[in-house]
């Protein structure tokens, strides 16, 4: 019913804007399609990254600013969250021999965090001027001249939940801890309702998510591209407490 109720809408909309009722609904479908492919892939990086912050912290997978960035003040603490991003930088570099982490993805408050630790500088050495604004964009910037930074616009920006995950991804395809493989990206299917013989559009897509093999060359039983939690070390997850 909703479609139908769509269609006639459109249409109607067509007669009295000049709306093309056909190109308008393709256009608001597969932007959903394409949101929805997006936000799968950010979670199922997520769930697949190893902990981060295993060693030198109070708690495993967890970044304390009160307790692990010995900072007298709020913006030594931050670049005491900046020095924990090059720790996990070269680790990342360390397991996958490809290259260090070289973007972040992280809630609105660490990436403002982040940006806040070189607001004391005297000499530009720190490049931290991101726009962390996830209404516009979810890309913040480039900290330091190394790191891409991402605002996950879905994430509750409360005092609880912040986190960052650094990833890695290199210059070509297989440079990656995750393969998006697409068999159909999305195709449009036009049909007619055989009840109210309305006009249907659908649209359909079919891909494969599976981890780097590379990942699974540990696995005893042999299969390789399975999304397995905490093992993909192409990705580290934070957790990150007490940024106020």
């Amino acid at each position: 019913l909703k479609s139908e109720y769509s269609v006639e809408l459109a249409q109607d909309m067509k007669a009295v804007h000049g709306l093309d009722a056909e190109a308008e609904l393709s256009n608001i479908l597969s932007a959903e399609i394409l949101t929805e492919i997006n936000r799968e892939i950010i979670r199922t990086i997520y769930t697949v990254a190893k902990p981060g912050a295993q060693v030198g912290t109070a708690t495993q997978g967890t970044f304390d600013l009160d307790v692990d960035s010995n900072g007298r003040w709020s913006v030594e603490k931050f670049k005491g969250l900046l020095f924990q991003v090059e720790r996990e930088a070269n680790a990342i570099g360390q397991e996958t021999r490809l290259g260090r982490g070289n973007f972040i993805i992280c809630s609105a408050d660490v990436a403002s965090a982040l940006s806040m630790a070189g607001v004391l500088d005297y000499a530009p050495a720190l490049s931290t001027g991101l726009n962390v604004d996830d209404t516009s964009t979810t890309f913040a910037g480039v900290l330091n001249g190394k790191y891409k930074v991402f605002v996950d616009p879905y994430s509750a920006n409360v005092s609880n939940s912040q986190f960052m995950t650094i990833g890695f991804k290199g210059a070509n395809a297989w440079s990656a801890g995750i393969f998006y493989a697409p068999y159909v990206p999305l195709q449009m299917v036009r049909a007619v309702d055989p009840n109210s013989f309305q006009p249907k559009i659908a649209f359909e897509t079919r891909y494969g998510l599976v981890a780097n093999p590379f990942v699974d060359l540990d696995d005893a039983s042999g299969s390789t591209g399975d999304l397995v939690a905490n093992k993909n070390y192409f990705y580290r997850r934070i957790s990150v407490k007490n940024l106020m």
